[in-house]
Parts: C-alpha cells; structure tokens; sequence
C-alpha cells in the first residue's frame, strides 16, 4: 500500500529505534517522515509544519509523550502514538484520557505497530475528507442563504415597481375617465 501523501513526524531519542522506525514507516507507507528527539522540537515542528502522525517516545529528556500529546492536542488534532519501555497501567490510562491511539510497548512487533499506524492515518485522512466536506458544504449553504436574500431585495423591488406602474395606470385611467366624462 504505497502512499505518499502521509507526513509522520517520529520523536525518539534512540538512534537505532528511530532509524528502525523511519525504515519500516517509508517502506510500508512511502511516506515523509521527519525525526526529532525532544519533545520542544516536535512542538516547534507542528507549529509550522504539521504532519498527519506523531510517533513519539513516552520517556523524553525533556517532558513525556503524555504531555506532548496534550500540547499537541491544543494545536490541532493530529493522532499520536506513543512507544514505551513497560508502560505502568497509570501512564496507559492518562495516554488514553489525553488522546492517544495506541500504546506500544517496547519491544513491539512492527507489524503490529504498522498495522495500527495504517489504521490511524486512515482515519485521520477520513476525517480530514469529512471536514473538508463539511466545509464545502457550509461555504455552499452561505452562499445559498446570500443568493436567497439578494432575490428577495430584487422580487421587493419588483413588485414595488408593478405596485407603482399599477397605480399610476389606474390613476391615468382614472384621469382619462373624469376627461371623458366631464368633456360629454
């Protein structure tokens, strides 16, 4: 299932992992993945060039992906998926409450985890599809509604008009009966 169209932004602070990461995500996906080892970076990235995925460690140098995804959150809402070394029940549950698709624990099958990065990218783009219809579609109902009012100002108009042509026929018809009338 080659893609190109899927940007994945992957924030890991192993080499290994991350080239391991890059080289599964490009080849499943064909995609752009660009990679970062701190949590500030990636927030520095997606403020300017937001990706369609974030895989990011939970255990970061400077923060946690928990945090990371709250704060991703606040800027858009782009999937993220954490890896984690033996992940407490605690820290799945706040990964879960703060929007996280999937937990991996290290070590994982990569088959797996691109099973579930597939998954999310593709709801992620049918979500993205549905709100861009949504959009289309507002657009097209304003539009709709101001084309509605301006006919309504021009069919006022008009029947003003003929409102107006109707009485000063009648008054002339009027006038051309008194003429008649009073000339006999």
């Amino acid at each position: 299932m080659a893609r190109s169209s899927y940007r994945i932004l992957v924030v890991e602070p192993d080499p290994d992992i991350m080239e391991m990461l890059v080289a599964a995500l490009v080849g499943r996906f064909n995609a752009q993945v660009t990679c970062v080892a701190t949590a500030e970076d990636c927030l520095d990235i997606e403020m300017v060039d937001p990706h369609d995925l974030v895989v990011a460690e939970l255990s970061l140098e400077d923060g946690n992906g928990i945090s990371l995804t709250r704060k991703l959150g606040e800027l858009s809402q782009r999937p993220v998926m954490l890896l984690a070394d033996a992940p407490t029940r605690v820290e799945l549950l706040r990964a879960l409450r703060a929007g996280v698709c999937d937990v991996f624990p290290k070590p994982f099958r990569m088959i797996h985890f691109l099973d579930s990065a597939e998954r999310v990218l593709d709801a992620y783009a049918a979500a993205r599809r549905e709100q861009q219809r949504y959009r289309g579609l507002r657009r097209l109902v304003r539009q709709l509604v101001q084309d509605r009012r301006l006919l309504n100002k021009r069919t006022e108009l008009v029947c003003r008009d003929l409102v107006g042509a109707h009485r000063r026929l009648v008054h002339r018809v009027l006038e051309l009966e008194t003429n008649s009338a009073s000339e006999s």
